[in-house]
């Protein structure tokens, strides 16, 4: 799912329950979190949401069965009902096409709940999105040389096979030979060849990974001054079959949270990036590896009138995951000006 739309963290501010998993439309237009037991559907163009209790989100379908307009959420869950989705224990859609008069509810009004509580993210462990990719496992000498033992044995007898089964051509007591070395060499000749295909296919996963991180951010920033974080990891262990490496670069952005009104008068949520920087790995120490840069938001922040009521965090991207949620957040204190 891309970036958590701001009105799900308003909803959830204004109804006292803690956001799970969602899903997003293919434009970007809806998305629907689970809330508990109860979907919250969220269309961010109109500004409006719906609730429907007992089901859990399964994804948005724009091609939909029996005619049916779309978009619409797949969704699922216990036998309940809601005024427009009937009762069902399979899988059913919810068409936000046409929708009836009442199916919509306005988002809360943020002057009236105030920001809600940043929801920060320091997990210790991450592993990157993006898709493995592959390498051929490296062979030393040792593995090499048990290789073509291997190879030279079973070789030996297909080889063992054949030539008895050429015996047995001969005549006589000789077709004894027949009995044995048909079968050896039927099942060492395959042995053989899946042994040779096997081992030249063998390759491994590079999984980008870190752990032990830790993010250093001082006491707090002010708007206008340049402040330093580092990120400080290490690289896990690899598992069986895989080869774990660290990111060769961190995105780091600069994000604030304000109220502002809309065209109606109410209060809604604004995220704005103010500042990116790309931090690359240092790894001068064998054991600790840091990502450093720099950070800034411009004058103009401290003239806004907002910007008492503001939220200041930190997001940590993988470059590698294009338009994916951020793995580490941490709020930020902001200090007053000098």
């Amino acid at each position: 799912m891309p970036r958590r739309h701001p009105s799900v963290d308003l909803i959830a501010h204004a109804t006292g329950q803690s956001p799970g998993y969602g899903h997003a439309s293919s434009d970007g237009r809806y998305q629907a979190v689970l809330f508990d037991a109860c979907t919250v559907i969220v269309d961010t163009r109109e500004r409006r949401q719906h609730r429907a209790p007992g089901v859990y989100p399964r994804g948005f379908e724009d091609a939909l069965p029996d005619g049916m307009k779309g978009p619409a959420l797949r969704v699922e869950g216990e036998e309940t009902a809601t005024a427009y989705a009937p009762t069902w224990t399979d899988v059913q859609w919810i068409s936000l096409a046409d929708t009836p008069d009442g199916f919509w509810m306005p988002w809360p009004d943020a002057r009236a709940t105030g920001l809600p509580p940043l929801d920060e993210q320091l997990p210790t462990e991450w592993s990157s999105d993006a898709p493995c990719a592959t390498e051929r496992v490296p062979k030393s000498a040792t593995d090499r040389v048990a290789w073509l033992v291997a190879l030279a044995v079973l070789a030996f007898f297909a080889v063992f096979g054949f030539e008895a089964m050429t015996w047995a051509l001969t005549g006589g007591w000789q077709w004894l030979w027949m009995v044995v070395g048909l079968p050896v060499f039927a099942m060492f000749s395959v042995l053989t060849v899946m042994f040779v295909v096997t081992s030249l296919r063998e390759r491994r996963t590079v999984r980008v990974a870190l752990e032990a991180m830790s993010l250093e951010r001082g006491e707090g920033f002010r708007v206008g001054e340049p402040f330093d974080l580092r990120l400080r990891a290490t690289v896990p262990e690899a598992g069986t079959g895989e080869r774990t490496v660290a990111p060769e670069r961190i995105v780091m952005r600069l994000m604030r949270r304000t109220i502002r009104g809309d065209a109606n008068g109410d209060g809604v949520l604004e995220d704005e990036c103010c500042d990116e920087a790309v931090a690359h790995r240092d790894d001068a120490r064998a054991d600790r590896l840091l990502y450093a840069c720099e950070l800034c938001a411009s004058p103009e922040h401290r003239g806004d009138s907002k910007g008492d009521a503001a939220q200041w965090w930190v997001e940590l991207h993988d470059p590698a995951a294009n338009g994916g949620e951020p793995f580490f957040i941490a709020g930020l204190r902001l200090l007053p000006a000098r």
